[in-house]
């Protein structure tokens, strides 16, 4: 109940934003925005930490929301129809390693905005201008951590202006969990990253930043109303920080409350930070995360990069990326880019502007939806430095470059092709410094050629109509016949053919979200879906809320399955369509955290359960108390049972014969065996007894845990001393 009124006395305090139409992910183009660094539209909140003349790259340049709203159309005019702005969340209000945090990533207020960019208001106003010419906003959201632990304000942390903990006095209230062997409370305690693996990747701080304990019911609760805010105030969608370094589990209850408070389908991608696209146990989890989310592409980016920027063969990088995409579940999903605030600039690399066109081109025509970052259209780069923080110099703004045609054009092209927005891929031919791929889906199609090499005249089969069709980069023509294609290829080229057929069957080529619970609102885009029809989910028909020709939004059903994907498709009167996966969670989910006493157990340990969101094994860590431990979505109060495998992320995992049971409450703590069977009558999954702590982190270190529920019915374990300090705010909710 107080998270209810926390947030029913925000929505007053906050003035409500227009509703936000619905952007199919696949046919837009998405343009990152580093908000401190693009345009100054109100001088009076540059200060303090500001630098007038642009040469500390660690202080403030001036950049708000207000400047952004002011360039709107410039964002417009080169096709893009989804901005992305960096974290503009309240950051700290004093210098970090003599850095102040213009970026946005040292959040300490999650309710409020960052004074130096603007107010709640100026974000909804934002919202609103974006709409207006056809576009939304997506927001850089931060739920890893908070500010640095060990400068600036130490981890200070507040809940709408009231100071809820720092660092120094949290650790105070640390215990260690039992269970995971973690010293936490709002934070966890247990030092910097120095393996990148296992424990410390999800416990420990990232870079000396406060690591959120995001299994502190109060830190869930303040979390998920933080980003709630902004879809109330009418946000398209997010770009998660770091969701590496969390829980799968927990992020899979957060992405889901996100959905269940959105008025439209909201588009969803996770920065998991993982540059080699080599089959590593790292590169495993990336794409076990791409199955609850959308992910940033950062494993090929670099491969992508150096083969224009240094050398490199075109059949390494077809062969590469045909495997990359092959293994998502959606590949049109994954989140392209060339540029970001992360890496170096392109144009830092090698300024040769061809090939900075070539890979901007091929960016664009590969599965997935394009990012572009600020200025790539103007060739922005830095003569100061390459990397962080200089890839993030002040804006220059000019959209007659052919930089910027580029974008325009086949932003265009997007909206206008679906093979570019949903089809598949498929390498026709490579070499060292030619390759040509075409996607196709249904009777639309595209051709790309990319020539870093000679001219070169061409001749391919090809299974198009007889006819001519143009190039759409630079014009050049392509004649086929009797199903040959001939045409010329420049040096240092990409060049992009298309064909649009009738399609008469319906065809769905985009789901959106492509995990969801019932009464989540779902997407599905294509073509020839008809006037009206039906929307078949896991065999049960699902409420329609909107129905276009290419454009469906239902509304998900209760479904029975133990499955974790579920068939989705449509029925009309041109027939039905091919099927799409859902996967599936059950309604009101917790982030349960899992334990297993690891006696007569070792190896590299998962499990796989008798319920839909524990259907897919997943990892197990093992825990300096001997437990092993995992965080999982499942509704409150439901008995299930796992069994244990064992094997590496890239084999084929072995059952061990050990099988597991428990009930699903805030922490679950497994006995041997199956679930007991009913002999007479049969408990209510809702009344199963609640025998574990209500808390991740317990009273005290014996181990002892409470008995009373596992609902979100405190901030941690008893704490007479917290709650004294908490009174106003606890009052303040209600």
């Amino acid at each position: 109940m107080r998270r209810l009124w926390v947030l029913f006395v925000l929505a007053l305090l906050l003035p409500q934003a227009g509703a936000t139409s619905f952007h199919v992910p696949e046919k837009s183009v998405i343009y990152q925005v580093m908000v401190d660094r693009f345009y100054d539209g109100n001088t009076s909140n540059n200060g303090p930490f500001y630098d007038p003349d642009h040469s500390n790259y660690r202080m403030y340049w001036g950049g708000d929301l207000e400047g952004l709203i002011e360039k709107l159309d410039y964002i417009k005019s080169l096709g893009i129809t989804e901005v992305w702005v960096s974290p503009i969340n309240d950051n700290i209000n004093t210098l970090a390693y003599g850095s102040a945090p213009y970026h946005g990533y040292w959040p300490r207020d999650f309710k409020r905005i960052e004074e130096h960019f603007g107010t709640w208001e100026t974000f909804r106003k934002l919202v609103e201008e974006a709409e207006k010419r056809g576009m939304c906003i997506i927001v850089d959201y931060v739920p890893n951590h908070s500010n640095p632990a060990s400068a600036g304000e130490f981890g200070k942390l507040y809940d709408n202006g009231t100071l809820i903990t720092d660092y120094l006095h949290d650790a105070e209230k640390a215990v260690i969990n039992p269970y995971t062997g973690s010293r936490e409370y709002i934070y966890h305690h247990n030092g910097g990253i120095s393996e990148w693996f296992g424990f410390q990747l999800k416990y420990a701080n990232l870079y000396d930043l406060a690591d959120f304990n995001q299994h502190n019911p109060f830190v869930d609760s303040y979390l998920k109303e933080g980003a709630e805010l902004f879809v109330k105030a009418g946000a398209c969608g997010f770009r998660i920080d770091a969701v590496k370094h969390m829980d799968l589990g927990w992020l899979e209850t957060f992405y889901l409350d996100l959905y269940s408070h959105s008025s439209v389908p909201l588009f969803i991608y996770g920065e998991y930070y993982n540059r080699d696209p080599s089959r590593t146990d790292d590169l495993y989890f990336f794409y076990q995360y791409s199955n609850v989310t959308s992910l940033l592409s950062i494993p090929i980016r670099d491969e992508i990069a150096n083969t224009f920027a240094y050398g490199g063969s075109f059949e390494s990088l077809a062969r590469d990326l045909e495997e990359y995409y092959s293994t998502f579940v959606y590949p049109n999903k994954a989140v392209n880019f060339l540029d970001s605030h992360d890496l170096v600039r392109f144009l830092n690399m090698n300024s040769n502007k061809n090939r900075f066109h070539m890979a901007l081109a091929l960016t664009m025509t590969l599965p997935g939806i394009p990012v572009i970052y600020y200025g790539d259209e103007s060739y922005l780069v830095s003569k100061d430095g390459k990397g962080d923080p200089y890839n993030r110099p002040m804006m220059v703004f000019n959209n007659t470059t052919e930089a910027a045609r580029i974008i325009r054009t086949l932003a265009e092209l997007r909206k206008q092709n679906d093979a570019l927005a949903y089809g598949d891929f498929k390498t026709v031919h490579a070499e060292y410094s030619l390759w040509v791929f075409r996607r196709d889906f249904g009777n639309h199609s595209i051709i790309v050629v990319v020539n870093k090499g000679d001219d070169k005249n061409l001749s391919l089969s090809l299974d198009w109509e007889d006819g001519t069709y143009t190039d759409v980069i630079n014009g050049i023509n392509m004649t086929v016949k009797d199903g040959n294609a001939i045409f010329y290829a420049p040096k240092d080229s990409v060049l992009v053919f298309h064909r649009e057929g009738v399609q008469k069957k319906p065809l769905i080529g985009s789901i959106t979200p492509y995990s969801a619970q019932p009464g989540n609102l779902v997407a599905l885009a294509g073509v020839s879906f008809g006037k009206t029809g039906k929307v078949i989910v896991g065999g049960k028909e699902a409420q329609v809320v909107n129905w276009s020709d290419d454009l469906v939004i239902f509304r998900v059903p209760e479904v029975e399955t133990s499955s974790p994907w579920i068939d989705v498709y449509i029925k009309s009167n041109y027939g039905e369509s091919n099927h799409v996966k859902l996967r599936h969670y059950r309604k009101d989910v917790i982030p349960v955290l899992v334990a297993i006493k690891g006696d007569n157990l070792q190896g590299y340990l998962w499990i796989r359960g008798n319920t839909p969101e524990l259907a897919e094994p997943r990892p197990l860590i093992k825990s300096s108390t001997g437990y092993y431990f995992t965080v999982v979505p499942l509704p409150k109060g439901v008995p299930f049972e796992v069994e244990i495998l064992d094997g590496l992320p890239w084999e084929r995992l072995t059952s061990t014969g050990k099988v597991y049971h428990g009930v699903a409450n805030w922490t679950a703590v497994l006995e041997p065996g199956p679930l007991p069977r009913p002999t007479t009558t049969t408990t209510s999954a809702t009344t199963a007894p609640d025998t574990t702590s209500s808390s991740s982190s317990p009273s005290s270190s014996s181990g002892s845990s409470t008995t009373t529920t596992g609902q979100k019915g405190g901030i941690c374990g008893p704490s007479s001393v917290l709650l004294i300090a908490l009174l106003p705010l606890l009052k303040r909710r209600g």
